[in-house]
């Protein structure tokens, strides 16, 4: 071959990409073939809704007890020293005492209970006893939220439906958002703790202003 054959572009033809006969390939996606269908087909049903809501109330506090435990115990009521957030928990306890003083009367007074009930706390209350120290143990505050749950779920089986059909739902749904901020911030304090608490050690200066401040 001549030094102009040689780095002449060769000419791939279409034939010189194709497999050779038997060449396994794949098969197309059956999820290809299938009809796009949009994500969410509009406000969920009030049926799907409830049944969503009992499903996470008969887990109980797994997904709490669970983040609580991938922390050793002895960090529980520590926050790194590099940042003021609440600790693992002051998030636990919070939850408790949302759910048996503000969920738990406010589901009651859906239900048409006894107004000699006692009464929703105010957020002043609520504010006021979160700040006091911990009289309960861990195994306390969790068993607390645990047994709140368990409540609430007993009452909401049994409730009519026309009791979900005034804004009961967001009430519930709201707890459990709440609940997935303090878990998600648990989990960052479990999978993190060395890193968050590890002093900041100055690095290379990536910034011009960062060098021009080393020079003098």
């Amino acid at each position: 071959m001549s030094f102009r054959d040689a780095t002449k572009p060769q000419d791939l033809e279409p034939e010189r990409l194709k497999p050779d006969q038997g060449t396994p390939t794949l098969n197309p996606s059956v999820e290809a073939e299938r009809p796009a269908t949009p994500l969410c087909t509009g406000r969920a049903p009030n049926d799907l809704v409830r049944e969503r809501i009992l499903a996470w109330l008969a887990e109980g506090v797994r997904e709490v007890t669970w983040a609580l435990c991938s922390l050793p115990r002895e960090h529980w009521a520590e926050s790194p020293p590099t940042t003021n957030e609440w600790t693992a928990l002051q998030r636990v306890r919070d939850l408790a005492l949302r759910e048996a003083h503000q969920l738990l009367p406010t589901v009651r007074q859906a239900l048409g209970e006894s107004a000699a009930a006692a009464p929703a706390w105010s957020a002043f209350e609520l504010e006021q006893a979160e700040s006091t120290a911990f009289v309960e143990s861990p195994e306390d505050i969790v068993r607390t939220l645990g047994e709140t749950r368990f409540e609430l779920l007993q009452r909401l089986e049994a409730a009519p439906d026309d009791a979900w059909a005034n804004n009961l739902h967001w009430q519930l749904l709201n707890a459990h958002q709440h609940e997935l901020q303090h878990v998600a911030a648990i989990w960052k304090l479990a999978l993190n703790w060395d890193r968050l608490s590890r002093t900041p050690t100055p690095g290379v200066p990536l910034h011009p202003a960062d060098r021009l401040e080393e020079s003098h």
